[in-house]
């Protein structure tokens, strides 16, 4: 029993620090990036997302294919692990050695950082802003989640498509998020971010049903086409928001105030996703009922976003 509570709790570690880290690496791009290309610059961000999840499937699929069930379940599941230790040493050793942002600098000079109570400033200051953010990343965590680690096993239960084919979907539909987020980024920075945030609820509203749909048919062209729908809103909503996420909140509370934001709403509705999906399913017997649950949820988010001021000529060195 030690080795998956041992896991699992590493699992839950990791996950905590990933999560309070991506805020964090959100600030570090945009305060780095030219004001009028945020969006492009930050579009990178969510590249490294989907490719660390193609790459995971393609590691599950490559042991799925190669072993059998009982090599998986005595010595199998142990690669993935292995393969990335090295990534995390990487990581360590690029993270000790990143310098402070210009913008973070020029206010820290002025002795204007929040380091006592940053939590109740950013609340006292921009606990509206806060609120409304959350419900626009609603969408974004939910439809990231879905998206990229529930879909794959929707295919299997909705669709009755084997293991192997429905990685191999998965993969695919990574690879078209990929090459679709320097566009997205393009995009919110031509449109702005308001229309980019309307743009992602209208999208997630008008390709849940479908997409779902179109999985549930067990065909994996189709499952693809139906991924890549479900990427076009899971794509604009994560740029967006790596941008939102810093161009909302002064320098000096800038990380807390990203960073509940963005938890906040992982939180409920990320990775809780496939929890609830697979509830509702249970529930209804509608094989259809997460795309009316990832509908109501984005009519949610648009309501949050509508709150949301323009942001994207704001100047981040700004401290108030």
């Amino acid at each position: 029993m030690a080795a998956p509570l041992l896991l699992t709790l590493a699992r839950c570690i990791q996950g905590f620090s990933a999560g309070g880290e991506y805020a964090g690496a959100c600030a570090y791009v945009m305060e780095h990036a030219p004001r009028q290309q945020r969006g492009r610059y930050g579009s990178f961000l969510p590249v490294s997302t989907f490719s660390a999840f193609a790459g995971a499937a393609v590691v599950a699929f490559a042991l799925n294919t190669w072993l059998s069930p009982e090599v998986m379940a005595d010595w199998g599941w142990r690669v993935p692990f292995i393969l990335a230790a090295p990534m995390g040493l990487i990581g360590l050793y690029l993270r000790t050695r990143l310098a402070e942002t210009p913008a973070f600098q020029a206010v820290a000079l002025e002795d204007d950082v929040a380091t006592h109570a940053p939590l109740r400033e950013a609340f006292a200051s921009h606990g509206g802003r806060i609120v409304w953010l959350s419900l626009f990343i609603s969408v974004t965590a939910l439809s990231f989640y879905t998206f990229t680690t529930y879909y794959s096993t929707y295919l299997q239960v909705a669709g009755h498509m084997d293991r192997g084919s429905a990685l191999l979907v998965s993969v695919g539909t990574l690879l078209v998020a990929m090459a679709l987020c320097p566009l997205a980024g393009r995009y919110s920075d031509y449109v702005g971010r308001k229309r980019s945030m309307l743009t992602v609820c209208v999208l997630a509203i008008a390709a849940a049903y479908p997409s779902f749909l179109l999985a549930s048919t067990g065909n994996v062209a189709l499952g693809l086409l139906g991924g890549a729908l479900q990427a076009l809103a899971a794509v604009l909503s994560g740029v967006v928001t790596a941008a939102l996420l810093s161009e909302l909140f002064p320098t000096r509370i800038r990380y807390t105030a990203s960073a509940i934001s963005y938890n906040m709403a992982y939180t409920v509705f990320g990775g809780t996703a496939p929890l609830v999906a697979t509830y509702l399913i249970e529930q209804t017997g509608n094989p259809m009922a997460p795309a009316f649950y990832l509908i109501a949820v984005a009519a949610v988010a648009l309501l949050g976003s509508m709150q949301l001021p323009e942001t994207g000529d704001v100047d981040l060195a700004r401290a108030d």
